[in-house]
């Protein structure tokens, strides 16, 4: 009997999102915070799957010409330490680890690059599936560019109250201004760069810029606080969901003043505002998968 256990990250949204050469592109920033899928033979429950995950499943038997009877015969489980709905690719984790997980139970051997074209063709999706960070397309799937290197370090996010549909969200950005274009380029090559140079301050620089830029698409009332807050305190930079509630303060433990910014942050922003606080560490991407074999 095989049991096939898939682990895949969330995010605190992304380092950075925008357009980018005609295209609308993100780099997803995953974080160890996860959800876990377990597929093993047993009595079917195919149904009881939530809605997008159930899609993954018959776009995998269509594609692949899998019977609909092997599904039948699987059992699923599935559980998220992933908040819903903030931004933090809980839909993307769902559908790319169970398109992992199948992939190995019928040993479809799907690269990440499929995983996420997969993804793409439920819906706008993070690319947390690839192990490596990438300029994504998350309408189409597509690679823009590939950068050498990871960004690893802490994160301090602030789930604010609310949701955002992420489908009704994508569906209204495409009104970005030449202006916008060109200071998300800039921001795409500090990006960049501070990934080539390892350097996480500019990194940070580059989040920061990404997300004030969407500020004009999705207004998040608190940036500005936090970010002076930041770097009153030793952050590197904000990252946000762009298409959610969170915000996140990226930083290094030995340069960071923690408690002295939970101080001014509970002093400042209304306890009524937020609804959680999460102490999570920057990771590199990738789906992790175990099979056991009885």
């Amino acid at each position: 009997m095989r049991r096939v256990t898939v682990k895949t990250p969330g995010t605190c949204g992304e380092y950075i999102q925008g357009w980018f050469e005609d295209n609308p592109c993100l780099v997803s920033c995953p974080i160890d915070r996860y959800s876990t899928i377990i597929i093993k033979e047993g009595p079917g429950n195919c149904k009881s799957l939530k809605p997008k995950t159930a899609k993954m499943v018959a776009e995998i038997c269509r594609r692949y010409e899998i019977a609909r009877r092997e599904i039948d015969h699987l059992h699923f489980s599935m559980e998220t330490e992933i908040p819903l709905e903030k931004g933090m690719a809980s839909s993307t984790a769902d559908i790319a680890g169970m398109a992992a997980g199948l992939s190995h139970f019928f040993d479809l051997r799907l690269t990440p690059g499929e995983i996420g074209a997969l993804c793409v063709s439920i819906e706008p999706s993070d690319n947390l599936m690839f192990p490596k960070l990438n300029l994504f397309n998350h309408i189409n799937g597509k690679i823009l560019k590939s950068f050498k290197g990871s960004i690893e370090s802490e994160i301090l996010i602030i789930d604010f109250h609310g949701g955002i549909d992420t489908l009704s969200f994508n569906e209204s950005q495409d009104d970005y201004t030449k202006k916008d274009l060109e200071s998300f380029a800039e921001i795409v090559y500090q990006f960049e760069q501070g990934i080539n140079e390892k350097n996480l301050k500019y990194v940070g620089e580059a989040c920061t810029r990404s997300a004030f830029l969407n500020q004009g698409r999705l207004q998040k009332p608190y940036l500005e606080l936090l970010t002076a807050m930041s770097q009153n305190y030793g952050g590197l930079g904000t990252i946000i969901g762009h298409s959610g509630t969170v915000i996140g303060i990226m930083y290094q433990e030995k340069d960071f003043q923690g408690n002295e910014f939970l101080k001014d942050l509970r002093k400042y922003i209304p306890v009524t505002a937020y609804a959680d606080i999460y102490q999570n560490h920057l990771i590199p991407g990738g789906i992790k998968v175990t099979i056991e074999r009885n």
